[in-house]
């Protein structure tokens, strides 16, 4: 098994506790500014994240692959993505009132938007997060044909590929109104970030040697913010980028940004641990943001009727409870399949 490495799992802490803190405030009435700044790079930098961790195994074939990443991110989709229809069928109603989500309860339409896996244009409304797994599959699916054909080649040539990558995200995004399937949209504009994750690994651009140093750093992080906020509000989920180059700079800027952060941290066990189990969290902790933006009556209200600095710390304390009440059910329902397998197992000896 690959070693992992510390500071990438620091990142993906970060990344995916400012998508949940996302989720937590996207309904508020005064943390606007904030949620536009976290929408301008958190989900590229679980791209940038996923093309830097990329690997294909030692004489993999395509289909060992293909058949390696299905099992790991396609059967949890499908799975989580069905049985999560039974509460959105049974609180969706309540839902839609609190937070004027339109809730489709025809099943049959339902299981079609599981199966074209988007979650655009009130799709997979019972756990829109999990838009991000068939597109994260596209991603690596397309993606391992590119680095398949540039991968013994030239630096130059591996980098000169951004270009016909950025060519097709511009037309992509300007021309394609056509909602494709498990979020190839999402791959062919967004895709160019995972494969420049490829590169700086590649280049190994953050060692010690060749690390970014912090008078470059803090320009970035204030270019990052300021373009964030000039650009309009990001949702790769719903294909949404306003000025494209303004969102690639941003994303760019703030996703590198909070790499070096990670870098510099380099071990801190919580984080880490939250960046290992990102998966866990991504399906599971919009339940329990719906159940603090729905049924907990004055936190609700709180959440969206009060100021600044009450908004931002329910926020932190929302996102806190979501993180670890997703990990401890992820933990239990672990063993509790545990549990079976070791029964069955024992029953057919």
């Amino acid at each position: 098994m690959e070693k992992r490495i510390n500071f990438i799992d620091i990142a993906r802490g970060f990344a995916i506790i400012f998508i949940v803190f996302g989720h937590t405030i996207t309904y508020s009435n005064h943390c606007d500014l904030i949620y536009k700044i976290l929408c301008g790079f958190h989900v590229v930098l679980f791209f940038i994240l996923s093309g830097y961790t990329f690997k294909i195994k030692e004489n993999e074939t395509f289909f060992k692959f293909i058949r390696r990443k299905f099992t790991r991110i396609m059967v949890p989709y499908f799975v989580w993505a069905i049985l999560f229809l039974i509460p959105f069928f049974i609180f969706g109603q309540e839902v839609s009132s609190n937070l004027g989500a339109k809730a489709n309860f025809e099943l049959g339409n339902q299981l079609f938007n599981v199966l074209y896996g988007n979650g655009n244009s009130q799709a997979l409304k019972q756990n829109t997060a999990l838009w991000f797994l068939p597109a994260l599959f596209s991603m690596e699916f397309i993606y391992y044909w590119i680095i398949k054909l540039i991968e013994r080649k030239s630096k130059l040539i591996k980098i000169l590929t951004v270009i016909p990558l950025l060519i097709i995200a511009f037309c992509v995004n300007s021309y394609l109104k056509f909602i494709l399937p498990w979020g190839l949209n999402t791959v062919l504009v967004l895709g160019i970030f995972f494969y420049l994750g490829y590169l700086f690994r590649e280049f190994n651009i953050f060692s010690k040697e060749k690390l970014f140093k912090i008078y470059y750093i803090i320009p970035m992080l204030l270019i990052g913010v300021a373009v964030a906020l000039l650009n309009e509000k990001i949702s790769a989920v719903n294909y949404r980028y306003g000025n494209l180059l303004l969102a690639f700079i941003s994303g760019i800027s703030l996703s590198i940004t909070m790499i070096y952060i990670s870098f510099i941290i380099n071990k801190n066990k919580i984080l880490e641990y939250v960046g290992k189990n990102t998966m866990d969290i991504l399906i599971f902790h919009k339940l329990f943001i719906l159940v603090c933006q729905t049924k907990l009556g004055y936190i609700s209200k709180l959440m969206k009727n009060s100021n600044i600095l009450i908004e931002m710390i329910i926020g932190v304390l929302v996102v806190i409870l979501s993180i670890l009440l997703s990990l401890m059910l992820a933990i239990v329902i672990r063993k509790f399949m545990k549990l079976i397998k070791d029964r069955v197992n024992a029953e057919k000896e």
